[in-house]
C-alpha cells in the first residue's frame, strides 16, 4: 500500500519518536556525555518521546483504519456526516456525544458511530417525523443507549416515533418533546432550541413535518453553528439566529429563493449540505449552490464524505474522509 499525506507524516513523526527514544535510552545505560538535562530531564525527554511516538502511533492506526482521530481535551469535533440521501450530524467534547439526526432506514449511521469512537450519547436530537432524519433512530437507541432523547417528530403517527418511548426506557433514558426555548447543557456545549413552538391545545398533525423541524444553535465558548434540519428561509428568517461560524445547509440544498439574505445574516465561514450520492430529488439545487458561494468554504457528503470540523483555542481546523 503507498502511503501519503497525513498518514506518511504520522507514521514518520511517530519513527523519529522511536528514534529518539532509543537514543535516549541507549546514552543513559552507555553513560554518554548528553549535553542539556541533567538525568532525571534526560528521563523526562525518555518519557516524553515514548509518550509522543506512542501517540502519533494510535493517530496513524486511525487513520490506516479509516478513522478520524479521537477528539484531543477541549476540542470539539462536529461530524457532518456521510449517511446517503440523509441527515446525521455528531458533536464529539470531552467524553460526551451528541447526535442530530440518523439518517435513512438501513444506512451507515452504526459504522459512523464506530468509527468515530462513540460510546452512550449524552443526547440523540430527532428533529423531526420524517425517514430520512429518524430512520435509524430505533437502532441507535439500542446499541447507543442516549441519556436524553429531544424528539421534534412527537405526536406524528410514524414507526419509530410509535416504537420510541419504549425502545428508550429499554435503553435508560428518557424522552422530552422538543420545543423552541429550551436550553441544554451537555458538558461545555449549549445546546438551544429555536424552533418548533409549542402546539396549541389540541394540535394534530397535519401539512408538511419540516415546518416544525427542529432548528438548533450549538455553542462552544465563542464558537457557534447553526443546525436548521430541513427547516428552510420561511420558517428561519423571523427567528433571533446568531452570527455563525458553521452552518448546515437547510433541507439537504433544496431551492430555497430566502437563502441568500439568510446568509447575509448568518455570514457563516463553512457551510456543510447533507445529501445524499445520485439522488432523486435534485439536491443540491444549483440556486442553492449559487447562493452558498458567498461562504469560504463549503463541503457536500455526497463528494467529500464525512466532513469532520474540529474547533479549538479559537481555530477551525476541516478533515473530510478522502484526506
Amino acid at each position: 500500500m503507498r502511503l501519503g499525506g497525513p498518514l506518511a507524516l504520522t507514521l514518520a513523526y511517530a519513527l523519529l519518536g522511536v528514534v529518539v527514544a532509543g537514543l535516549a535510552r541507549l546514552a543513559s545505560a552507555r553513560g554518554w556525555d548528553v549535553p542539556g538535562p541533567r538525568p532525571h530531564g534526560r528521563r523526562r525527554i525518555l518519557a516524553v518521546a515514548g509518550a509522543t511516538a506512542l501517540a502519533v502511533a494510535v493517530a496513524a492506526l486511525h487513520a490506516r483504519a479509516g478513522r478520524p482521530a479521537p477528539p484531543a481535551r477541549g476540542e470539539l469535533v462536529v461530524s457532518f456526516m456521510d449517511v446517503g440521501q440523509g441527515d446525521a450530524t455528531l458533536l464529539q467534547r470531552d467524553g460526551a456525544a451528541v447526535l442530530v439526526d440518523t439518517g435513512p432506514p438501513h444506512g451507515p449511521i452504526l459504522r459512523r458511530l464506530d468509527e468515530a469512537g462513540v460510546g452512550r450519547l449524552d443526547l440523540l436530537v430527532l428533529t423531526h417525523a420524517e425517514a430520512d432524519h429518524e430512520g435509524m433512530a430505533l437502532p441507535v437507541i439500542a446499541a447507543h443507549r442516549p441519556r436524553l432523547v429531544l424528539d421534534g417528530g412527537a405526536g406524528w403517527p410514524t414507526p419509530v416515533q410509535r416504537g420510541l418511548a419504549q425502545a428508550v426506557a429499554r435503553a435508560g433514558g428518557r424522552v422530552v418533546a422538543a420545543r423552541a426555548g429550551q436550553a441544554l447543557r451537555i458538558g461545555a456545549l449549549r445546546l438551544d432550541v429555536l424552533w418548533p413552538p409549542a402546539p396549541a391545545p389540541g394540535w394534530r398533525p397535519d401539512g408538511n413535518p419540516n415546518d416544525r423541524a427542529v432548528v438548533a444553535h450549538v455553542a462552544d465558548g465563542a464558537f457557534d453553528l447553526v443546525l436548521p434540519a430541513d427547516a428552510e428561509s420561511e420558517v428561519l428568517a423571523p427567528l433571533d439566529l446568531p452570527d455563525a461560524d458553521a452552518l448546515k445547509v437547510s433541507h439537504h440544498g433544496s431551492a430555497d429563493a430566502g437563502l441568500p439574505a439568510l446568509l447575509e445574516r448568518l455570514t457563516p465561514d463553512v457551510a456543510a449540505i447533507e445529501v445524499g450520492r445520485e439522488n432523486t430529488y435534485g439536491h443540491p439545487a444549483p440556486s442553492t449552490l449559487g447562493a452558498l458561494r458567498a461562504v469560504p468554504r463549503l463541503f457536500r457528503t455526497d463528494r467529500d464524505g464525512t466532513v469532520r470540523l474540529r474547533v479549538r483555542d479559537g481555530r477551525m481546523r476541516l478533515e473530510t474522509a478522502g484526506a
